[in-house]
């Protein structure tokens, strides 16, 4: 590059001694313009030199400093000139790209709202950049950190695009907010079932249920059973629960009776089981305290309707529930029929909480309950949600530390 400089000087001084002789035909005009031209011409391909290099602000000044010389000299296809225009177009184009890359980064750190409107430039360049979309996961779990729900929505949707492009084969230099790939999986998984929560209990559900088999960092995280929970109670418990008080309620002991009051049963079962879980990951953990003050007591009342208002063995099942194989959906065992017609079935805080047996039995309501034996739409509380802000993980950046969009693009010629 110095040899290049070099050369624009030398051919300005040539033309500068020149000017006498040139004088004598032409009056003098041509010849001072041309080495003026020659000197603004080096002048700023110098400037350039002396900043592309340098700090944010002055890639800044390089950068407008090389799209003057473009605009003025980039059609001089000279052997002294066509090398620097080639060498300041590719670093104006890789400063272009990476202060896009910036704009998208910083928004994701900054202001998350902005983040999708900001990455749009990326991911039209091209829609398959999986790390964009794992860049504005991360901007939709640091807006939720606020307890802004505006994004969930946005977020559950651009997970699943994440999920399709691993599925598919994409990779990323960077998996953040994630650690790794397989991290990344487990993790966009989480935030579709935290996330959809309330929107589509049943879908939260299976991401959640994923994540717990995962083996994952998140499958030890209590929030996510807490999650598996919640949605197991809010899709499937209060459907069953509420067709078993509109068909059954009241009325004459039926086969179809019995055995919807036993797979209400079934499914409570699993929603002890994940906050059981959830309980025994977050125990004597202080900073899972707020998890473990919120679902122990719904653990405790749960577990005191399903075994007849007693919490009999419900230590011993926090103690054991993580060596025992999670229970899945449409695998439980076949319920057992019991002679008899009382026990499991008769609720003892009038409240019209579900009390019944555990399973392996089929409870008998009487034909006339005198007390409640019926599953309750709801439980005496409702089951703890999720904290607010998503337990697992924290946000962390989706790329290195903000700075200017070209500030490693240092490339020399």
């Amino acid at each position: 590059m110095k040899n290049v400089l070099r050369l624009l000087i030398i051919v300005a001084l040539a033309a500068a001694f020149a000017l006498p002789a040139l004088a004598q035909t032409t009056g003098g005009g041509t010849a001072a313009t041309s080495a003026q031209d020659a000197d603004a011409k080096a002048a700023l391909y110098k400037k350039f030199l002396d900043n592309y290099k340098g700090t944010p602000e002055q890639q800044k000044v390089a950068y407008d400093t090389g799209k003057e010389y473009l605009s003025k000299y980039g059609s001089d296809t000279s052997a002294e000139n066509a090398p620097i225009v080639k060498f300041i177009q590719n670093w104006v184009t890789k400063y272009e790209a990476a202060t896009v890359e910036f704009n998208c980064t910083d928004a994701v750190n900054k202001n998350p709202t902005q983040a999708y409107q900001a990455c749009q430039p990326l991911l039209a360049q091209n829609p398959d950049n999986l790390k964009v979309y794992l860049m504005l996961v991360a901007a939709g779990v640091k807006n939720a950190t606020t307890g802004n729900k505006s994004m969930y929505g946005q977020t559950v949707e651009t997970a699943r695009k994440a999920l399709s492009l691993i599925s598919e084969g994409k990779t990323a230099d960077s998996y953040a907010p994630f650690n790794n790939q397989q991290e990344a999986t487990a993790g966009l998984n989480y935030y579709i079932g935290v996330f959809g929560l309330d929107s589509a209990p049943g879908d939260a559900a299976a991401a959640l249920l994923k994540v717990a088999q995962s083996g994952s960092s998140f499958s030890k995280e209590p929030s996510t059973y807490q999650s598996l929970g919640l949605a197991y109670y809010n899709n499937e418990f209060k459907k069953l629960a509420q067709d078993y008080k509109d068909k059954c309620e009241g009325k004459e002991a039926t086969p179809e009776c019995d055995a919807l009051f036993a797979r209400v049963n079934q499914v409570l079962d699993r929603v002890i089981d994940a906050y059981a879980r959830a309980v025994a990951l977050s125990n004597g953990k202080a900073q899972y305290a707020a998890i473990n003050n919120a679902v122990k007591p719904a653990l405790t009342l749960l577990y005191k309707q399903r075994h007849d208002n007693s919490d009999a063995g419900l230590n011993e099942l926090i103690a054991s529930v993580l060596n025992k194989p999670l229970p899945l959906p449409g695998q439980e065992p076949a319920p057992t029929a019991t002679p008899s017609s009382s026990s499991g079935t008769t609720g003892t805080d009038g409240t019209g909480a579900t009390t019944a047996q555990p399973t392996g039995t089929t409870p008998k309501p009487a034909a006339t309950p005198a007390t409640n034996t019926k599953p309750a739409t709801t439980p005496t509380t409702n089951p703890t949600k999720p904290a607010s802000t998503p337990q697992k993980p924290p946000v962390t950046k989706a790329t290195p530390a903000a700075k200017s969009g070209a500030a490693a693009m240092t490339s020399g010629h």
